[in-house]
């Protein structure tokens, strides 16, 4: 029989190759749990442990039209942003300099996106339901139905969103609609 034996710098590159596409597998199944854990919806009155406290009026409400179309085109803007930094960074014309920068950005961008999916969380529960949260350039804009804009509701979700965020108050805009 004549085998052939890999030398041992092949058998060290094969075992470094297979540890990265662990290590990549890993990370990946890892983002996608946490991507589905922000998406999970809530619990609803019939599904929350006996022991659990009422939720109050405000959290259970469903989102207004508004508000879900504000998300909607949020939701998109970012697919499509993720998309084509996703293909610039598997094209092989891109040169390393322009490759690292959509790195980057689409590092940034995913960033942005959890915070903006936490602190409407955290507005939601606070009771500052139905709300949207946009953050883009290091600028953060709240958007909440104006029936419940006072100045302390105002200074409560500057409060929250300075909290939350590494965002100074001055980039930060609270809007109120009447359609929300």
């Amino acid at each position: 029989m004549n085998a052939k034996k890999t030398p041992p710098e092949g058998r060290a590159k094969k075992r470094t190759a297979t540890w990265l596409r662990r290590g990549l597998l890993a990370a990946l199944i890892a983002a996608a749990a946490a991507l589905a854990w922000l998406r999970l919806p809530a619990l609803t009155p019939s599904d929350a442990p006996p022991d659990a406290p009422e939720p109050s009026a405000s959290l259970s409400q469903t989102p207004t039209p508004a508000a879900t179309q504000e998300r909607t085109a949020r939701e998109a803007a970012y697919d499509k942003d993720v998309a084509a930094l996703t293909a610039l960074l598997d094209s092989g014309a891109a040169d390393e300099e322009t490759r690292a920068q959509a790195a980057r950005r689409l590092d940034q961008l995913v960033a942005d996106h959890q915070s903006e999916l936490g602190l409407e969380e955290a507005l939601n529960r606070a009771g500052y339901s139905p709300c949207v949260v946009l953050l883009q350039n290091g600028a953060l804009t709240v958007i909440v139905a104006s029936a419940d804009m006072t100045a302390e509701t105002s200074a409560a979700i500057l409060s929250l969103c300075a909290a939350h965020t590494d965002i100074g108050v001055e980039n930060i805009r609270i809007m109120a609609r009447e359609t929300l």
